[in-house]
């Protein structure tokens, strides 16, 4: 019981933090006031994290990890259900852009429910967010899908992993950065219509469209990954 109660006062600390840093800014924030928010002497925060950059790097680090985790396994469901997609569709190429349908479709949009974390990550960018390594992840992960869906359709096409990374890093912090501008400012732009741009803009560079993954044996919203934040 003690260990349960001691999980959730991290939670807390963890989650009060997160609106804190993302709202008011990280420099200027306080052990102090985060110990006032999360209920507790601040003496007693201390015996949960050693300092305020510590509860910083664990909030982007294990969200992250949510999502990293929630992806990879939405990819692993994605490629169970290619041999029988591919079948149907006669196609094996059509099972790569299951994949890429469920990262565009379903893992970003869960991402960017999280709009505290995107708010930490762009205005730590560069400092201790890690998120150069961050974009490179997902840049091979959608390098590899590409590549695998060229191979099957006969294609030879190799990329130049460096500018696909440039253009993959425009592309993704333009979308996290309008999610930001959204949460702070208002703008209305709905999280759905950046979607379907997202959508849209990948089939365009494809030339083909992107499954829709609710006529597969598992609606999006089921998916692993789909409410991440």
């Amino acid at each position: 019981m003690a260990r349960r109660k001691d999980e959730d006062k991290r939670q807390t600390i963890l989650s009060e933090a997160k609106k804190r840093f993302a709202h008011a800014g990280y420099e200027s924030t306080s052990m102090t006031e985060l110990a006032r928010l999360a209920g507790i002497p601040v003496g007693s925060l201390y015996t949960y994290f050693d300092s305020k950059e510590g509860i910083l790097t664990t909030i982007v680090e294990e969200g992250w990890a949510e999502f990293r985790d929630g992806l990879l396994e939405g990819l692993a469901f994605a490629k169970a259900l290619i041999p029988a997609e591919a079948a149907a569709s006669a196609d094996p190429a059509q099972g790569e852009l299951v994949k890429l349908s469920y990262l565009v479709k379903v893992a970003l949009p869960g991402l960017f429910r999280d709009l505290d974390l995107i708010a930490i990550l762009l205005v730590r960018a560069g400092k201790d967010s890690g998120l150069e390594e961050k974009l490179d992840f997902l840049a091979d992960l959608v390098v590899q899908i590409i590549e695998r869906y060229s191979a099957f359709k006969g294609g030879a096409e190799t990329f130049d992993r460096a500018y696909f990374r440039t253009g993959l890093a425009v592309f993704l912090l333009g979308s996290l950065e309008v999610m930001r501008l959204i949460f702070h400012s208002g703008i209305t732009i709905s999280r759905e219509n950046l979607i379907a741009f997202l959508t849209s803009t990948v089939e365009g560079a494809l030339g083909c469209s992107l499954p829709d993954l609710g006529a597969l044996p598992a609606a999006e919203d089921s998916w692993p990954g789909a409410k991440v934040g």
